[in-house]
């Protein structure tokens, strides 16, 4: 390699690393692992700093030790085919120690940053970042066999994830934050008890302030340093694929944090933000959105997707406000953005290709049409959207007074008119328990006694609905207070009786859940779900059937949304025979005042509900029941 000595430095022209073709990639949108290339990197004896800086003065990385004892300043050259790009290599290893980019911009203006692709960053408030060792992490063919298996035929599996934020999930004794580790050695025992599925952690991207729950990211390649390295957190995801846990990171494609120091202005011109001033900024969130019609930015963000996928083995994506991304920011009449979904056409056809066992999932708060379609079929081409309309028209429809209930029924049955076409994931997310809107608990109209009735009615709705299922933390033994980034959770409400039934429930409810194949196997297709009365708004009851692919799975799910009890209440059924009761929410041993003892009904040829035969249930108030045909002793399941 050709070198020049330059200021104490040398300055290495790694041709054979960022050839002609790959910065042809990286400027057409095309490179998919700029990380490897770009930021900071161990060579041997020397440390290697990359950085794209396009109609700038001068670049120059400004070094200094964990102590601020001293400062070095090393010159960074143009790249001799790119003279965008800006490289250094210095003689040393430079482990631990942190740096900057001081960028001397066209008009002159100084300006001080991080580096874009940065692995690792300081401890906030600091703000610098920071060269860290190579990983010493191997992955064993254990786990990667174990995360195969996790995300095999995913769609006609059960799925229940724990939607987490790890900072505020639980804490040490001193109030600390845990570290990935002891996160892996509290949590998974803690969700395989319950019985969820997966675990879904709010962003871990580095991010400067605790309160944007990681969601106003400045290192996109960098897992935040609260909680440990990134070694430490490969161990998290291990631990979860040895446990059987699949793990999802959720991940930020379209926006970015404004701070000075990061990727606002970064060469004192809008270089990442979108080019067009009334679509940069977003009021809402104070970030500023990427400016995806330029090839070096859309290299960033799929180098970023990859990155986690590749390198921390990451079971799926859920990406967050892709509303201005499928829809153009500031437009209150909301028209497509064509420009942003084919953007993440181009994303989610790139993660598919590399990583097939990958799930991406959508946070599409309004409605686009065909998310969860192939991109070869004209849809988006995730796996999965949240089904925002469900969530928000079941909770404000549970809000109401059991009086005023029949007047919005349609709230409860809206969501089977859009349902196939996407296939959702049933949520109740950190969104709706905050700012206000209390947690899922207090919600309810009532009292105590009656707002835990109406959480296991409304848990049993979510579990028995359509869609796979995501809950956040604290609400599985109903968390008392909303979330307001408090240290932990409302643990101590534990060793109260009310909550711990609660917490009884969850566990109950999800490991039903998984013993009925009616429940998950057919979720996106029109057999596996029939109304029997979606319209009963006299008496705030909906009553369904669910199916899976052999007729003795069939589940007949009443719900009951009044607080009165129907001694005698009439479902339709397909077929002749006894009828079980297998799970009701009312149930003695979760609170509830109705004795856990087996209950049949014997079916009559009375016609209902457009079915040939009927029965006669109890069915109490605020109370979700499942009936299925019984099964004669020593019958396989």
């Amino acid at each position: 390699m050709e070198m020049i000595i330059d200021g104490g430095a040398i300055l290495i022209k790694q041709l054979e690393l960022l050839t002609q073709e790959k910065l042809a990639d990286f400027h057409n949108g095309r490179m998919i692992d700029a990380y490897l290339y770009f930021g900071v990197h161990l060579d041997q004896d020397a440390t290697v700093f990359t950085v794209w800086a396009p109609d700038v003065k001068k670049v120059t990385v400004v070094c200094s030790d964990a102590g601020e004892l001293q400062e070095e300043r090393f010159d960074m050259q143009m790249h001799p085919l790119d003279n965008s790009v800006w490289q250094v290599s210095i003689p040393k290893r430079m482990v631990d120690v942190r740096y900057e980019y001081e960028i001397t911009a066209a008009d002159g203006e100084i300006l001080r940053k991080s580096d874009p692709y940065a692995q690792r960053g300081e401890m906030r408030p600091k703000t610098r970042s920071v060269v860290s060792e190579n990983s010493r992490h191997v992955w064993s063919d254990s786990t990667l066999h174990q995360k195969k298996n996790i995300a095999t035929n995913h769609y006609e599996k059960p799925m229940t994830i724990y939607e987490l934020h790890i900072g505020t999930w639980k804490r040490n004794d001193k109030g600390e934050f845990l570290s990935y580790r002891e996160l892996a050695d509290e949590l998974l025992p803690y969700i395989k008890e319950l019985g969820f599925t997966h675990i879904e952690i709010l962003p871990i991207t580095e991010h400067p302030l605790d309160e944007s729950w990681g969601y106003q990211t400045t290192g996109f390649f960098a897992p935040t340093i609260r909680y440990g390295t990134a070694d430490d957190l490969k161990y998290l995801v291990e631990q979860c694929a040895e446990n059987g846990i699949g793990l999802f990171l959720d991940w930020v494609p379209g926006h970015f944090c404004v701070d000075d120091h990061a990727l606002a202005c970064f060469n004192g011109t809008y270089l990442y933000e979108e080019a067009r001033p009334e679509r940069r900024t977003n009021p809402d969130w104070g970030t500023l959105n990427f400016d995806v019609q330029k090839g070096e930015v859309v290299s960033f963000i799929l180098s970023s997707a990859h990155y986690w996928l590749s390198e921390f083995k990451f079971d799926g994506l859920r990406m967050d406000a892709l509303v201005n991304l499928l829809f153009i920011p500031n437009r209150p009449e909301r028209p497509h953005n064509d420009e942003g979904a084919d953007f993440l056409r181009n994303l989610t056809t790139s993660l598919k290709q590399h990583y097939p066992d990958a799930i991406l999932i959508a946070e599409d708060a309004w409605h686009y049409p065909d998310v969860t379609k192939d991109v070869k079929d004209g849809g988006v081409g995730f796996h999965y959207k949240w089904n925002f309309g469900w969530m928000r028209d079941t909770q404000d429809y549970m809000q109401l007074p059991p009086s005023e209930r029949p007047d919005a029924h349609k709230k409860i049955n809206f969501a089977m008119i859009y349902y196939y076409n996407d296939r959702f994931i049933s949520t109740f997310s950190h969104d709706e328990f905050v700012h206000g809107r209390g947690s899922l608990l207090n919600k309810f109209p009532g009292t105590i006694e009656e707002k835990f009735h109406q959480l296991r009615l409304l848990l049993g709705f979510w579990i028995t609905f359509p869609g796979k299922k995501l809950l956040f933390m604290g609400q599985e033994f109903g968390q008392f207070e909303e979330w307001k980034f408090q240290p932990e959770l409302e643990w101590y409400l534990l060793k109260e009786p009310k909550h711990l039934q609660m917490a009884t429930f969850t566990k109950e409810l999800l490991a039903f859940y998984k013993s009925e194949k009616a429940l998950y196997e057919l979720d996106d297709r029109r057999e596996g779900f029939t109304w029997l009365d979606a319209n009963n708004h006299e008496q705030s009851v909906a009553s369904f059937i669910r199916r899976g692919f052999l007729p003795q799975d069939e589940c007949v799910v009443v719900c009951n949304f009044s607080d009165r009890d129907y001694a005698e209440f009439t479902v339709g059924v397909p077929a002749e025979g006894d009828y079980e009761q297998v799970f009701c929410t009312a149930h003695k041993m979760y609170g509830g005042g109705t004795e856990a003892t087996e209950t049949v009904c014997r079916s009559t040829d009375i016609p209902a509900d457009e079915q040939t035969h009927s029965i006669k249930v109890e069915l109490p108030a605020f109370a979700m029941c499942v009936w299925k045909p019984k099964r004669e002793r020593g019958e396989a399941k």
